[in-house]
């Protein structure tokens, strides 16, 4: 039984930030003085940091959806699988970085979610749940 849910959104200051350290990192590789002969070098650092920054927006477009927190100690259900939060999320003011490790035991994932992923109400809502977890929680953080 889900004691919170949220629909997580796409995080569009998640998107820019991505966006603006590739295109820094772009820029950096062509504004560099190269010497002759390092020309299929510099192409090929340039295509990999293109293919890098679509990968990364791909990936932040795929962070939406339905985020539970369970009635189990620190146990959500994202992506359609239930995981459980391992140690203590790092939370500054403007995300939570989870680590979740899934009760099948397979690879642990890390979830960022941005602040204006959610509405206000479901932001403060999360950071106290995870502030405050629950006192039956053998883990303490």
């Amino acid at each position: 039984m889900a004691q919170w849910r949220c629909n997580v959104r796409i995080s569009w200051r998640t998107q820019i930030v991505s966006l603006l350290a590739h295109g820094a990192l772009i820029l950096l590789i062509l504004i560099s003085p190269w010497p002759e002969g390092y020309g299929p070098l510099w192409l090929v650092l340039l295509t990999l940091v293109v293919f890098e920054c679509i990968r990364s927006q791909k990936r932040i477009a795929t962070r939406q959806g339905e985020l539970r927190v369970l009635s189990a100690p620190r146990h959500v259900v994202w992506d359609g699988q239930e995981w459980r939060v391992i140690g203590r999320p790092w939370m500054p003011r403007f995300g939570i970085l989870f680590t979740l490790e899934p009760l099948d035991g397979q690879k642990r994932r890390r979830l960022w979610l941005a602040s204006d992923c959610m509405s206000k109400a479901d932001w403060r809502q999360l950071r106290q749940w995870l502030s405050f977890p629950p006192e039956d929680d053998s883990e303490a953080p």
